[in-house]
């Protein structure tokens, strides 16, 4: 290739091609969608027993109270938001597609308990290996968001946040949440065996006969797709995301050695006695309104580009 031609996408290789896609993807979904992943995670980290609907309110009339701009104040967080996104969504999608071809080999792509088994499979062992690589990002992430700038103890930006966990806490504050989180990964696992089970099941219908990867659905079908998926595992594994955010939170007033002994136990039996069964679905509807477009947006650009590409 000459400096200066188009670049020729077959000169790409196949894994190259899915990073671009999953980083593309991952960096609009955040840009879009992170004042209600901002307002999710101040409503997962909220400990009081009131309706839902009243701690939404205080939390959208303290951003709205608040002494900064309003824009600066929804798009607090942004910046590790979008790192962490980013990195996330490349990682995943191409270990993903890693893992499925490994797989392949062992167990055949025809027979469809096989194919279910390994998109199972490979969801699970790629989020887990994302997950690891990146809590630490989510950790910051998650106490940038859950207060104000201008709030006691809130971190001042990344740097300040890395800086005061190494000398308030230890270098394992940054893996904080993992177990849930990891645990989580199931969710994923079947978030993503159902939406390539449908797909696989909307290509038969269509009697595509062509190669998967020159397969290709209108946007309108990854949308109903990708969302039917999400609703259905997110919906079953949510209360996993009260545990990970509430074992991430950085609280001023509590002291070190009860954050020290704080655990996903501790965190279950507080959280029910104090506000009962409906407490590990906090944030859940403003979760489900983040993550259906992020979800559409993320799939949609994704399985676009990598067509494009291919």
């Amino acid at each position: 290739m000459v400096f200066g031609d188009s670049v020729d996408m077959k000169e790409l290789s196949p894994r190259s091609k899915e990073v671009i896609s999953g980083l593309t993807a991952g960096f609009l979904t955040t840009l879009i969608t992170h004042p209600l992943d901002l307002i999710k995670i101040r409503l997962q980290l909220d400990y009081s027993n009131q309706s839902h609907y009243i701690i939404f309110k205080n939390i959208v009339n303290n951003i709205r109270d608040s002494r900064n701009p309003i824009i600066s104040e929804i798009y607090r967080g942004i910046f590790p938001n979008l790192i962490g996104n980013s990195i996330a969504w490349s990682l995943y999608f191409t270990l993903y597609n890693d893992f499925k071809s490994r797989i392949n080999f062992n167990f055949g792509e025809n027979n469809q308990k096989n194919s279910t088994q390994n998109y199972f499979a490979s969801a699970f062992l790629a989020g887990s290996l994302t997950t690891l690589m990146t809590n630490p990002i989510w950790v910051l992430k998650t106490r940038i968001l859950s207060t104000s700038k201008t709030s006691p103890g809130a971190y001042k930006s990344l740097s300040d946040g890395i800086k005061r966990i190494l000398k308030e806490e230890s270098i394992l504050t940054f893996w904080k949440g993992s177990v849930p989180a990891l645990i989580g990964v199931s969710k994923g696992a079947i978030q993503f065996s159902i939406y390539d089970n449908l797909k696989d099941f909307v290509y038969s219908s269509k009697n595509m006969k062509i190669s998967k990867e020159k397969q290709k659905l209108s946007s309108l079908q990854y949308i109903t797709l990708s969302s039917t998926s999400q609703i259905i595992a997110t919906t079953t594994l949510y209360p996993l995301q009260i545990f990970k955010s509430r074992l991430q939170d950085y609280n001023h007033n509590i002291n070190k050695q009860k954050k020290l002994n704080q655990n996903i136990l501790s965190i279950f039996n507080k959280t029910f006695k104090n506000e009962g069964f409906t407490g590990f679905y906090k944030g859940l509807s403003t979760n489900l309104i983040r993550v259906l477009p992020a979800t559409c947006i993320t799939f949609t650009t994704y399985e676009n580009l990598k067509h494009y590409l291919n």
